[in-house]
């Protein structure tokens, strides 16, 4: 699952009103066997950024579970709740590799769906201005193909034409942060901002486009909590630009290698195929 998971509600339902990614406390140590000394990281003058962006993602990866454990998985489901514009909508995130996803969110009588079976990115409900699936397009379709990366960018970049940058050290709300730069394929930028004592990523900016408009957002990433074999966050709260609310997302449950049913991220003909 890409740990940060950058895709908000609001994102569905703003668009359809305004001109839109992966938890408790930092509390966890982190094995010793995981762990490379801050002096490794920069009391070496001569180490390049480079060097230092490669034991950073080494510490990342090993303080969310490791490789093994990781590649173990091949799909994720995530329960919760997510509280937008004044509505608890139940939200269910399932991801498969290497880059399949799905997001529903239900409140009342109203369903949204945004989906990407590795082909097609599509989307039913008030954003898609019509109760049927609709194909995305644009760079809110490779937001969400960014979104359904079950790794996410900080694992394997180089795999997925993704370019990561050290920026060197931020303090930023509070913490202590390693910057990194990360610039897509398509050119879109975000900035990741990792904890400089759990090497957790606890913010992510950058930027969605709504009806050709490029506004900034902010994901907030905490409580991380050790499940199985991996750690991954539990919430998110999603700030974006012009919205007065910010959108928080509660997990609730988390499943490991669900069953699947066939065609489940694949567009339906009709909105009520996809259930």
């Amino acid at each position: 699952m890409n740990i940060c998971l950058k895709t908000a509600l609001l994102l569905l339902i703003t668009a359809s009103t305004l001109v839109t990614p992966g938890v408790l406390g930092y509390a966890y140590a982190r094995s010793a066997g995981f762990e490379i000394a801050q002096s490794e990281l920069e009391g070496d003058q001569n180490s390049s950024n480079s060097e230092i962006l490669s034991k950073i993602l080494q510490n990342y990866r090993n303080t969310i579970g490791g490789k093994k454990a990781w590649d173990k998985m091949d799909s994720f489901k995530v329960s919760g709740n997510m509280e937008s514009l004044g509505t608890i909508f139940k939200t269910t995130v399932i991801y498969k590799r290497p880059d399949m996803c799905r997001l529903d969110f239900t409140a009342e009588n109203m369903n949204f769906i945004e989906s990407y079976d590795g082909t097609t990115p599509w989307q039913v409900g008030i954003a898609a201005r019509t109760k049927q699936p609709k194909e995305l397009e644009g760079k809110r379709a490779e937001e969400l193909k960014h979104t359904c990366d079950f790794d996410g960018p900080l694992v394997n970049p180089q795999d997925k034409s993704i370019v990561l940058e050290y920026e060197g050290k931020e303090e930023i709300e509070g913490k202590t942060a390693y910057k990194i730069k990360v610039t897509y394929e398509n050119g879109s930028v975000d900035t990741y901002y990792l904890d400089e004592k759990t090497y957790l990523p606890f913010m992510v900016i950058g930027t969605t486009s709504i009806k050709n408009k490029n506004l900034k957002s902010i994901t907030r990433i905490g409580d991380f909590i050790q499940t199985g074999d991996i750690k991954i966050a539990y919430f998110y709260e999603f700030e974006l630009e012009g919205v007065p609310q910010n959108e928080i997302f509660r997990v609730t449950s988390v499943e490991i290698n669900p069953e699947i049913k066939k065609g489940y991220f694949s567009m339906p003909r009709d909105v009520k195929d996809s259930y």
